[in-house]
Protein backbone atom coordinates (compact mmCIF):
# COMPACT_ATOMS: atom_id res chain seq x y z
CA UNK A 1 0.00 0.00 0.00
CA UNK A 2 1.22 3.13 -1.02
CA UNK A 3 2.09 6.17 1.70
CA UNK A 4 -0.40 8.51 0.60
CA UNK A 5 -2.90 5.79 0.74
CA UNK A 6 -1.77 4.39 4.19
CA UNK A 7 -2.12 8.33 5.14
CA UNK A 8 -5.90 8.43 3.76
CA UNK A 9 -7.08 5.22 5.41
CA UNK A 10 -5.67 6.36 9.04
CA UNK A 11 -7.64 9.63 8.95
CA UNK A 12 -10.65 7.93 7.21
CA UNK A 13 -10.44 5.60 10.83
CA UNK A 14 -9.31 9.09 13.01
CA UNK A 15 -12.43 10.64 11.71
CA UNK A 16 -14.95 7.87 11.63
CA UNK A 17 -13.68 7.51 15.63
CA UNK A 18 -14.74 11.38 16.08
CA UNK A 19 -18.21 11.19 14.45
CA UNK A 20 -19.32 8.13 16.42
CA UNK A 21 -18.44 9.83 19.22
CA UNK A 22 -20.91 12.44 18.55
CA UNK A 23 -23.95 12.53 20.89
CA UNK A 24 -25.94 12.49 17.89
CA UNK A 25 -24.66 9.53 16.03
CA UNK A 26 -25.97 6.90 17.24
CA UNK A 27 -29.93 9.06 16.25
CA UNK A 28 -29.11 9.65 13.09
CA UNK A 29 -27.64 6.45 12.37
CA UNK A 30 -30.81 4.66 13.31
CA UNK A 31 -32.36 6.52 11.05
CA UNK A 32 -30.28 5.85 8.23
CA UNK A 33 -30.67 2.84 8.79
CA UNK A 34 -34.49 2.89 9.05
CA UNK A 35 -34.44 4.56 5.53
CA UNK A 36 -31.77 2.12 3.94
CA UNK A 37 -33.83 -0.64 4.88
CA UNK A 38 -36.95 0.86 3.59
CA UNK A 39 -35.48 1.74 0.27
CA UNK A 40 -33.42 -2.18 -0.02
CA UNK A 41 -37.32 -2.91 0.34
CA UNK A 42 -39.13 -1.19 -2.07
CA UNK A 43 -35.89 -1.87 -4.68
CA UNK A 44 -36.88 -5.91 -3.87
CA UNK A 45 -40.48 -4.87 -4.24
CA UNK A 46 -39.93 -4.14 -7.25
CA UNK A 47 -37.21 -6.53 -8.92
CA UNK A 48 -39.65 -9.16 -8.14
CA UNK A 49 -42.00 -7.30 -9.93
CA UNK A 50 -39.88 -7.20 -12.84
CA UNK A 51 -40.57 -3.66 -13.12
CA UNK A 52 -38.36 -0.92 -14.10
CA UNK A 53 -38.23 2.20 -12.63
CA UNK A 54 -39.68 4.57 -15.52
CA UNK A 55 -42.83 1.20 -15.14
CA UNK A 56 -43.36 2.06 -11.67
CA UNK A 57 -43.19 5.92 -12.12
CA UNK A 58 -45.92 5.68 -14.50
CA UNK A 59 -47.92 3.47 -12.80
CA UNK A 60 -47.60 6.18 -10.41
CA UNK A 61 -47.94 9.45 -12.13
CA UNK A 62 -43.76 10.24 -11.30
CA UNK A 63 -40.59 10.47 -12.71
CA UNK A 64 -38.21 8.09 -12.85
CA UNK A 65 -35.73 10.27 -10.90
CA UNK A 66 -38.51 10.28 -8.21
CA UNK A 67 -38.61 6.89 -8.37
CA UNK A 68 -34.74 6.76 -8.21
CA UNK A 69 -34.54 9.04 -5.15
CA UNK A 70 -36.88 6.72 -3.53
CA UNK A 71 -34.93 3.92 -3.47
CA UNK A 72 -31.67 5.44 -2.42
CA UNK A 73 -33.78 6.35 0.75
CA UNK A 74 -34.98 9.43 0.07
CA UNK A 75 -37.71 10.54 2.48
CA UNK A 76 -40.78 10.02 1.53
CA UNK A 77 -44.66 10.06 3.04
CA UNK A 78 -46.34 7.08 4.40
CA UNK A 79 -48.43 7.70 1.09
CA UNK A 80 -46.26 7.78 -1.11
CA UNK A 81 -44.63 4.33 -0.07
CA UNK A 82 -47.92 2.89 0.15
CA UNK A 83 -48.47 3.98 -3.50
CA UNK A 84 -45.16 2.76 -4.59
CA UNK A 85 -45.93 -1.20 -2.88
CA UNK A 86 -49.36 -0.87 -4.75
CA UNK A 87 -47.02 0.20 -8.26
CA UNK A 88 -45.54 -2.98 -7.67
CA UNK A 89 -48.56 -5.02 -6.99
CA UNK A 90 -48.48 -5.30 -3.32
CA UNK A 91 -49.79 -3.37 -0.20
CA UNK A 92 -47.20 -1.51 2.09
CA UNK A 93 -47.35 -2.91 6.17
CA UNK A 94 -45.75 -1.48 9.18
CA UNK A 95 -44.66 -3.42 11.74
CA UNK A 96 -43.45 -1.99 15.36
CA UNK A 97 -41.03 -4.71 16.93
Amino acid sequence: MSKTVEKMRKAHEKQAKLIRKNPAFNEVSEAFDVEYAVAKELHKARTKAQLSQAQVAEKMGTTQSVISRIERGGNVSVETLARYAAACGGTLKVKVV
